[in-house]
């Protein structure tokens, strides 16, 4: 379901009241309280968007925008976009299965791709989640045999950073999260963390 802005914003006070002796949370030391929930909501929704299963997420198909750079030795490197948030699926041509769990640069399995006679080919491959020297976000994958001359994707997913001046796709069973954790990081800037404790208490994914 799309929510707006505004509409989470109600959903978060409507929780923020929960956690009040008093019916309203209009405003909090003379400062409305839209404001501090707008300031943490994309905070939140990160949050819960990193940790969700995939299958819970609004997943954008790159396959056909991203550009692989070969390699010699048949490893590759492809630049992610600039508004990703989580890589989910990726898939070359010639491998024979898609990678979903993306290494970090300093894992054991990242740095034994580093060696010719341990580094992963297209039966088991290898995908580390990396930054280029331009501070871009890239994956760096293996590996396909080194006479492949062409390296294609097939299948490429990834969920965006959430731009909160449109309308964003949330599913029904991260939603609650999202607003409580919302809700536990406002009354965190408040000073007030029995509060934030018993927002936090209700949220099961972030």
């Amino acid at each position: 379901m799309l929510y707006s802005k505004e509409l989470l914003i109600e959903l978060v006070k409507i929780n923020m009241e929960e956690g009040f002796s008093e019916s309203n949370v209009e405003r909090v030391g003379g400062v409305g309280v839209e404001l501090y929930i707008e300031s943490k909501l994309p905070e939140a929704i990160n949050a819960v968007f990193m940790a969700a299963p995939d299958i819970l997420l609004p997943q954008t198909d790159v396959s056909k925008t991203l550009i692989p750079i070969k390699k010699q030795n048949g490893s590759g490197e492809i630049v992610l976009p600039k508004d990703l948030l989580r890589i989910t699926l990726l898939r070359m041509k010639g491998w024979d299965r898609s990678v979903t769990k993306f290494e970090d640069p300093n894992s054991v399995t990242a740095v034994l791709q580093n060696n010719p006679y341990t580094m992963a080919g297209r039966a088991k491959p290898v995908v580390v989640l990396s930054v280029n020297h331009n501070g871009d976000k890239v994956l760096k994958y293996y590996s396909l045999p080194p006479e492949v001359r062409t390296h294609e994707i097939t299948d490429a997913l990834y969920v965006k950073i959430p731009d909160l001046s449109t309308s964003i796709e949330i599913h029904e069973l991260l939603l609650p999260s999202i607003t409580y954790l919302t809700a536990a990081l406002v009354f965190e800037i408040l000073g007030d963390t029995e509060r934030s404790a018993i927002m936090r208490s209700h949220v099961s994914i972030g």
